[in-house]
Order: structure tokens, then sequence, then C-alpha cells
């Protein structure tokens, strides 16, 4: 294998199709350039035998001398995704399903289920025997065994969230589906006991057109092409099946326009909500913008149109994901980087960090390694708990995992990197004093940091990283 995966630039549109879900990318050949190329929406789908095992990685890797590599679950085939955990169960989303495993000793985690539900990107949530999955992807039903929808504006096609249960963790068991306009591209799953219901906030958006998404020859239909909204889906606890749509609650954000020349429409959507229950709000990464919404008034009733604050970076290629420090007192965003690399001088594919008052910018933060010619950007993140400084864990495709402390607003550091020599990693979590990934080509792999700064680290019952 080389060193890293090179893209070169006039294939870093397709790229950026693969790695948004806007088109599927799912492959099995094991060149690690195929899942980036969606060659073959159903092709590479997990076979349940096979690779449920786990096994040390000794190739060539680059890492900091405090970040130990203990163990790697292989990838079946598909593009790896998303992370969500419960108890001492991680769930692991890829655009073929998603896997169950048990992380009881991380040293040496054990897959108890391969579920086979193709469906990009199979963002994951799950909260207690309720499992949710976003579909971004035009199908011919949401039925697992279901094709992909040709055309993608098929009036009958579906797209959107299914819902399992996973009482049993060795057999998940499929409850029902709800369609959504643009699909789902992530969701973010929202409690709220008090009604006995799960509500899920819905990111989507029209780069590709669908029944009832971007601009297409239905006469009939009244949608605004340019999306403006996210659903909001109830789910009651005790009767996952009356799954619904709530609300589609309007916004309002600069129009992102970046790809019409390569074929795809103009869109005003959101990719990544991510929702903080105690400060009653919600930091909104909205592709041209990055947004603070208020909630206090409850969760079905976001403020979307009355922003708090609104930021939009010059260097900001692709507003992705949002985090909340643990006091609150700063909000920050990552960038996906579009065209480039994150060391080819532009500021772009950072994180940014603002002041939650005021949305004052306090700083931004690149990696320090250098990544000639990589696809290299911020992706997907979260604190570690109960520490005594702000330090977060953070995904960032080709340059790998990195941890990093910014107690100091103003000069955020990196202390401590795994950055691998065959991966593409799309999430990296701090759960229970270990760091899991989910890597598009290597799959799951289990990390020990040993460094002063985890002191204190609390222990959770669950995490839905989207959720705060």
């Amino acid at each position: 294998m080389p060193r890293k995966l090179h893209v070169p630039f006039s294939i870093l549109v397709t790229v950026l199709l693969a790695l948004m879900a806007v088109s599927p990318a799912l492959g099995h050949d094991p060149d690690p350039v195929e899942p980036l190329l969606g060659l073959d929406s159903d092709a590479g789908t997990q076979e349940a035998a096979g690779a449920s095992g786990a096994h040390s990685h000794n190739s060539s890797n680059l890492h900091s001398q405090n970040m130990h590599h203990l163990v790697n679950i292989p990838s079946l085939g598909p593009t790896n995704s998303d992370l969500a955990f419960w108890g001492n169960l991680a769930f692991a989303g890829n655009y073929g399903g998603f896997r169950v495993i048990d992380i009881s000793d991380p040293e040496a985690p054990v897959v108890v289920a391969n579920v086979i539900c193709p469906g990009p990107q199979n963002d994951i949530s799950v909260w207690g025997h309720i499992l949710i999955l976003s579909i971004d992807q035009v199908r011919t039903s949401p039925a697992c065994d279901s094709a992909v929808a040709n055309p993608q504006t098929l009036e009958t096609g579906w797209e959107g969230i299914r819902i399992f249960d996973v009482s049993d963790p060795a057999s998940p068991r499929y409850v029902t589906s709800v369609y959504t306009d643009c699909g789902s591209h992530t969701h973010t799953t929202i409690p709220d006991l008090a009604k006995n219901r799960l509500l899920v906030y819905v990111a989507s958006y029209p780069l590709r057109s669908g029944p009832d998404c971007g601009p297409h020859d239905d006469p009939t239909d009244t949608h605004d092409p340019l999306h403006k909204k996210i659903s909001i889906v109830e789910i009651p606890l005790n009767n996952p099946a009356a799954a619904h749509v709530l609300a589609t609650p309007a916004i309002d954000v600069k129009t992102f326009d970046l790809l019409v020349p390569f074929g795809f429409n103009p869109m005003q959507g959101c990719h990544d909500i991510q929702v903080n229950l105690a400060l009653g709000l919600v930091a909104a990464a909205c592709g041209s913008v990055g947004e603070l919404w208020d909630i206090s008034a409850g969760p079905a009733n976001p403020q979307t149109l009355s922003p708090l604050w609104e930021v939009d970076e010059p260097e900001v290629q692709f507003y992705h994901s949002a985090l909340f420090s643990e006091g609150g007192d700063t909000v920050i965003f990552g960038d996906e980087i579009i065209f480039g690399s994150c060391d080819d001088g532009t500021g772009s594919g950072q994180l940014w960090f603002y002041n939650r008052m005021t949305g004052a910018r306090q700083s931004s933060f690149q990696i320090p390694r250098p990544q000639p010619g990589q696809y290299c950007s911020s992706h997907l993140f979260n604190n570690i708990p109960g520490v005594r400084g702000d330090v977060l864990v953070a995904s960032w495709y080709n340059g790998g995992t990195t941890i990093v402390d910014y107690t100091n607003r103003s000069a955020p550091r990196e202390i401590g990197y795994f950055d691998p020599a065959d991966g593409l990693v799309w999430s990296s979590y701090w759960y229970n004093n270990f760091i899991y990934a989910n890597d598009i080509v290597r799959g799951v792999d289990v990390f020990l940091l040993s460094d002063r700064a985890r002191a204190g680290a609390l222990r959770l019952d669950y995490l839905n990283p989207q959720t705060q």
C-alpha cells in the first residue's frame, strides 16, 4: 500500500460526492480508491460471515508516542461512516448497513451482528432499543432488499430514515421507515422523555434531485428546489412503528452553489445539526454558513428563522460539523474541503472556534502534520468529557485521528494523533476511556491515549455524538 491515498484534482468533485453521499459510494475491490468513485451503488454489501473478528494493524502508520493502536475490526467492503454507542455496544454505520460491536473489552471487541441494509450514508444513532439510520439515496422502497431507484426522481421512490429494534443486539429487527424530502443525509436524535418520544432532526439538501428534492420535470410538484428546511421526525418510545414527520421548519441561509458548474443543484440546507440540551441551543452547519439556534422553548420548535448569530468565513468551503465546548462557552465548526488539501495554503479544512455569546471568532486550527496533495480536512469530532481543560477528538480523513487541546482558545494545539498509511477516517470519538474510529477503508480502529490531558475523563452510559 502507498503511504497515502492520492486523489488527483480531476476527481475531487467525485470525491466530494462520495464523502457527502450525494452519490452512492460502494465497492468491493481491494483498491481503497474505489469507495470514493461511486462505481456500483449496491456492490460490496456485507456478507454475514467473514471479517467479524478483530486484529492488530501493523502497517507503516504515523502516530504520536501517546497514541496506542489496540485493535482493528476490518472493513467488509462498503464505505464506513458514523458511530453511536449504548452501554457496552458500538454501532458502526456503513453504506451497506451497520454493525453491532460488543466493546465490553475494548482490546478484544466482537462483532455480534452484521446487518445488510444498503443506503448511503447510513448515518447512525441509538436510544435504548431504537436504532435510526439516515438514507440519502432514492431507493425503490424502504425495505433493506430494495434497489437504487432509476431515475432518482422516481415519484414512487423512497429516501429518509429507517428504524430498527436492537433489543436483541445479535438480531436487529427492521421496524419502519419515514420518508423525508431530500432524504436524510445526517440526523440528530433528541430524547424528549417528558413526552415519551424521540425527536429526530433530519438534515438534507438537494445537490441531486429526488422525488421531492431539487428541480425536476414534474409540473405538479410545488416543493422549493433549494429545499430551505429541515425535517423533524417524532418516534413514540412505546410505539416506534408510529414514527412520522412532525414538522418541517424553514431555514434561511445563503445559497450554496459551488457545484453548479459541475451539474449539481444549488441548495439551502444543513449538513449537520449539533444539539446541546442543557443550553437549549443548536449549532447548525448549513453548507454555506454556521448558525446558532434557540430551542429553549422545546426541541420541537427550533428558532431556525431567527438565528442568534451566523458565521461565514471566506476560507471555509463547506460548513460540515459542529460541537459545543464542555462548558458551553465556545462553538466549534468543522470545514470539509471540496477542492484542494488541508496544507495547500488556502486555510480551508480547519476547525473554527467562536464565542457562544457573540459569535466572535476565537481562533482556527489545522493539523500541523504535512499532508501533501491528500484529501484532508476536519470531519466529525467530540469532547473528552470531565477533563480539567478542553480537549476534543476529531477525524481528519487522510490526516487520521487527532486530539486537540483547545483550553487556550486563541491557540489550539494537537497533543496526539494516529495517521494510518492505508486509511481515510470518517469519524473518531472518545467513549469511556478509549477512542473509536470508523475508517472508510480500514473499518473500526480502537486506540488508547496515554496523556495527562485525559485525567478525570467521565464514563458515559451512551453517546450519540451529535447530541450533547
